[in-house]
């Protein structure tokens, strides 16, 4: 199980400032106190434990201070720089713990703006600018960029609106599940089954290698363990060829039943093709327990039919188990792909589906198809209906079995996909369209599962860049645009609006 994420704490102030027109009682009622704040923040932010909790000033000075005659005695004056003496101590004695911690720590959550030496330990920081308890001033968005700083903002007073105070605490709420997002991926373990170890057969490309394949591996594999703190466990198809081979066959039927009993229909598929496929998702499940992986990624369809050892069934019905339950299981051992998908389900509560991806300027879409998909794309109990098929290359009843999903129209999606080595992150979104609209034969043409998108092709085609992002993209359900971009902030990586034209 995966530890808490821990997130230090940090409140510069407290409260109001300028208090001379507030007495007691009207403080109790109407100003957020530090811990009141930090509470309506836990609240929302399960599995995160706050530490530190440092006050660099303690309400009754900051209170004094506050209240102060026109015209400060000597006494007041004293006490003001006792005051920001007692603060500075302590603004040092936090950054030396957070030197000292940081490798238990995620991020920082800081209610002020932050200072140099907080920014430069490297953890994410996200920043609230505490309104009314002090000017904006302090904060110099101009020396955030490029640094891992997200602003979120909230009144110490609170707003007359219920549901605009609330919404700014989701928004510093969503924005720490980012950070919680990334502790989630330190010790990620990634089990890929390959005989071209670590990153497999189908990406990276030729042009993505740039004639360096050792070159691109050595990048993607730093890239990763800087970022992510994620670990790719590569084994060769042989071992998943002999445990599928070894799996119990009455297991495998009731797993096959399953499917078939859920499924609207079968075409071109028969039960013993799907029994095929249930053992190599028992296999799969057994080896992701033995190495201790939380996320697998096989090669697949052409690949598994020249294997040396007689062809391998189709994954596409294991993989899209193994999704719909919340694991991770991309096919072709496309590594940027199962990236971008666990990343997505740890931001988004629901899983991507992952596929090739084409433009068409003429009908404005764009087109996502693979021969697997979750079941779900919500992170809820919905499914989407699926009929079992054979793979679209070969004959009928061979090679296992595979999946047509039909997919809903008519709602927003985020289409995404990171690149490692090139620390970039592809990015769109659009509204999904009736792909039998646009082609006869729209379910047997290439995949199985096909999503059509519409959204600007134009900058999709201008934007273009296999090098860098390959040939797949992954679909989320939603719009994420701006949480896949603060994200981007927070690990340093440069954003590639695809649906924005550079001259618009």
């Amino acid at each position: 199980m995966h530890r808490k994420t821990r997130i230090y704490a940090i409140f510069p102030s407290s409260g109001l400032d300028h208090r001379g027109a507030w007495d007691a009682a009207d403080m109790k009622q109407k100003v957020m106190t530090n811990e009141g704040m930090l509470k309506e923040l836990e609240d929302r932010c399960e599995g995160v434990e706050f530490v530190g909790r440092v006050n660099l000033i303690d309400e009754e000075r900051r209170d004094r201070i506050s209240r102060a005659h026109y015209g400060r005695t000597q006494e007041e004056r004293q006490y003001q720089a006792e005051t920001h003496r007692i603060s500075g101590e302590r603004t040092q004695a936090a950054l030396e713990n957070i030197r000292r911690s940081s490798e238990n720590l995620d991020g920082i959550l800081l209610f002020g703006s932050p200072w140099e030496e907080l920014i430069e330990t490297g953890l994410p920081i996200i920043a609230v600018f505490p309104m009314w308890g002090t000017w904006m001033a302090g904060f110099q968005f101009e020396d955030y960029k490029g640094k891992s700083v997200l602003i979120g903002y909230l009144p110490v007073v609170r707003d007359v609106s219920e549901s605009v105070f609330s919404s700014r605490l989701d928004d510093i709420a969503g924005k720490i599940k980012l950070i919680q997002a990334l502790s989630k991926m330190k010790g990620l373990r990634a089990l890929v089954v390959t005989d071209q170890p670590v990153l497999g057969r189908y990406e990276p490309t030729a042009f993505q290698v740039r004639g360096d394949r050792k070159w691109y591996e050595e990048t993607y594999l730093r890239h990763l363990e800087e970022t992510f703190g994620t670990e790719l466990v590569a084994i060769p198809q042989q071992e998943m060829v002999e445990r599928m081979n070894e799996a119990d066959g009455e297991e495998a039927g009731k797993v096959a039943r399953r499917w078939i009993e859920a499924a609207e229909g079968m075409k071109g598929a028969n039960e013993a093709e799907v029994v095929k496929s249930a053992k190599l998702y028992l296999a799969m499940k057994e080896l992701m327990e033995q190495y201790r992986c939380q996320a697998i990624t096989t090669e697949g369809y052409g690949v598994f039919e020249e294997y040396s050892g007689g062809p391998i069934p189709s994954q596409g019905l294991p993989s899209s188990q193994f999704c719909t339950d919340g694991v991770v299981a991309t096919s072709e051992t496309l590594i940027d792909s199962l990236i971008t998908q666990q990343l997505g389900l740890y931001i988004t509560g629901s899983m991507g589906f992952n596929g090739d991806y084409l433009i068409d300027p003429f009908n404005g879409v764009a087109i996502i198809g693979h021969c697997e998909c979750p079941f779900s794309l919500w992170g809820d109990d919905r499914r989407a209906p699926y009929i079992i098929r054979n793979l679209p290359r070969w004959e009928k009843n061979e090679g296992g079995a595979c999946v047509q999903v039909n997919l809903p129209v008519g709602e927003t999606v985020t289409v995404a996909k990171i690149s490692m080595v090139d620390r970039k992150i592809g990015l769109f979104t659009g509204e999904t369209v009736s792909g039998e609209e646009l082609f006869s034969g729209w379910d047997d043409i290439l995949c199985r599962t096909k999503l059509a998108i519409k959204t600007d092709t134009a900058g999709l085609l201008e934007h273009l860049d296999w090098k860098t992002f390959g040939v797949h993209r992954v679909v989320f359900y939603g719009d994420f645009r701006e949480k896949i971009k603060d994200l981007a902030t927070l690990i340093g990586f440069e954003v590639v609006e695809t649906d924005r034209r550079r001259n618009l």
